[in-house]
């Protein structure tokens, strides 16, 4: 397994570098809201706009994927907690059933 994924990122490596050769073009970067330029970068080869948003792509997916990973460990340790406070319920009511009532308890 460890082959299989050495593998995969030496060819996703060289798929990266194979396209960044093939799409060295130059373009310019415009970033408009109606009629105002805010943002313009010119002369940004075009390999590095692809790569950057999957870059940024990737990375908001993984922030979303740890908060929910965030929130499934919490809610798991609460229903670990909630299941451990109930087995202790359990065991004291267990307890109390092996004792009998006082009013059942016979007079020497």
């Amino acid at each position: 397994m460890k082959y299989l994924k050495t593998l995969f990122w030496m060819a996703a490596f060289f798929f990266a570098i194979h396209f960044s050769m093939q799409n060295r073009d130059e373009v310019t970067l415009r970033y408009a809201f109606q009629d105002y330029h805010c943002f313009e970068v010119s002369q940004v080869p075009l390999f590095l706009v692809i790569l950057c948003s999957i870059f940024l792509g990737v990375v908001i997916g993984g922030l979303g994927d740890f908060y929910k990973r965030f929130r499934l460990k919490r809610a798991l340790r609460q229903s670990q907690q909630a299941a451990e406070r109930l087995e202790k319920k359990v065991q004291t009511l267990k307890g109390l059933a092996s004792t009998p009532p006082s009013f059942l308890e016979k007079e020497e």
